[in-house]
């Protein structure tokens, strides 16, 4: 029986990837696993540098480690370049994490209504995982080949990614490619509260045409803005390339 996450568990495991963003073993691949994945990441990395745009519908799953309590989520996602995102739910309803030029928004009614958070751009490295993970992968992690099931419907292969840098948003991740398309289908990152994030993608559109008011975050009237820039100290790191 799955037992439900606190209701705040998703607000503080949003708020614990911001602040990391500030300041699973599998047995050794042979040598043909290990060609593969270098070979399909770098295909995949290729591919996600070329796309204009994405969109994509998505079901996510966090998973507090300490409770054994999992909380889903459903939305979607919009993609413009590497760093101008937009995560919209549908469940919770009204949600949203938006990336746009220069800033991010935190908006989550469902476990902090009546504010938002305003950070900067590369606070949102840890749900930026599109551009996090498929920007130049084997430069930025160490890179194995892992078992795990497929993603239903789509033939993948699974890797999993160490981050090389001690600031990365997570300790570890394990992404599943498209054998076919090349097309990222699901991703797990473990934070470093060990709060666990896998997010299943449903329908993605490489190329799909952006409504402009889904990558631009509208204040709510009456929604009391929280500007953390001064709690991060002005900085977050500099965007990856």
């Amino acid at each position: 029986m799955t037992i439900a996450a606190p209701a705040d568990d998703w607000g503080r495991a949003v708020r614990r990837a911001l602040v990391v963003c500030a300041c699973a073993c599998v047995a050794a691949p042979t040598a043909t696993a290990q060609r593969d994945s270098t070979a399909l990441l770098d295909r995949a990395a290729r591919r996600y540098g070329a796309m204009r745009t994405l969109r994509a519908t998505f079901e996510q799953t966090l998973t507090n480690p300490g409770t054994s309590g999992t909380r889903t989520a459903k939305g979607e996602l919009f993609q413009r370049g590497a760093w101008q995102f937009a995560l919209r739910y549908s469940d919770p309803a009204g949600d949203a994490i938006v990336s746009d030029d220069s800033t991010l928004w935190v908006y989550l009614p469902s476990t902090m209504p009546g504010q938002v958070l305003k950070l900067p751009r590369a606070a949102g490295a840890g749900f930026d995982f599109l551009s996090h993970l498929l920007s130049a992968p084997r430069a930025h992690y160490t890179v194995h080949a892992a078992a795990g099931a497929p993603v239903p419907g789509h033939e993948t292969a699974a890797f999993d990614l160490v981050p090389k840098e001690a600031n990365a948003p997570f300790t570890r991740a394990r992404v599943w490619i498209g054998r076919a398309d090349t097309l990222l289908w699901q991703v797990e990152t473990v934070e470093v509260g060990g709060m666990v994030r896998r997010v299943r993608f449903i329908d993605i559109r490489p190329g799909a045409a952006l409504p402009r008011t889904q990558l631009r975050f509208s204040i709510p009237p009456g929604t009391r803005v929280i500007d953390q820039a001064a709690l991060l100290g002005g900085r977050a790191g500099p965007p990856r390339p």
